[in-house]
């Protein structure tokens, strides 16, 4: 069950950086975060939503690997209505259109060593957050995941 707080986005993002830093480095990935405004906040348990954007960060590392300038964005501002938006795009392989519909599926996987847990927990935990994600991409082109809180 989540413990919800006020959380500042910008301090989440940092965070989540720290944490995936030696990743990131490791496979010569340009990585770069934005948040507008950047006093946003947010309304959400610290270590679920930390769980969710490492999740995504590693999906995008996978992504990108083997790609000639890796870049992955994280992003988070006001959409509609002044609710927060938080998107995370990379410049990899991108999702099939047929495996797109399928990727929030428990046990679908994509990837040679993936258990397919990653993306159903994460929208699990978004749910328990009254927010939804959703994929953007095709193939070669990268993928954007984008969540929305109400």
């Amino acid at each position: 069950k989540p413990k919800f707080r006020l959380l500042g986005v910008g301090n989440l993002f940092g965070r989540v950086e720290k944490l995936m830093e030696h990743e990131i480095a490791e496979s010569g990935i340009s990585f770069g975060w934005s948040v507008t405004p950047e006093t946003l906040e947010l309304t959400a348990d610290p270590d679920l939503m930390e769980q969710v954007l490492i999740n995504l960060l590693m999906n995008a590392v996978n992504a990108v690997n083997g790609m000639d300038t890796p870049r992955i964005a994280l992003s988070a501002g006001l959409g509609e209505e002044g609710k927060v938006v938080v998107s995370v795009e990379d410049n990899g392989v991108g999702i099939e259109e047929e495996a797109l519909g399928k990727i929030f599926i428990p046990f679908f996987t994509t990837h040679k060593n993936g258990s397919g847990i990653g993306l159903s927990l994460s929208r699990q935990i978004l749910r328990l957050h009254h927010a939804t994600i959703r994929a953007r991409s095709k193939p070669n082109e990268g993928a954007i995941f984008t969540l929305k809180f109400m």
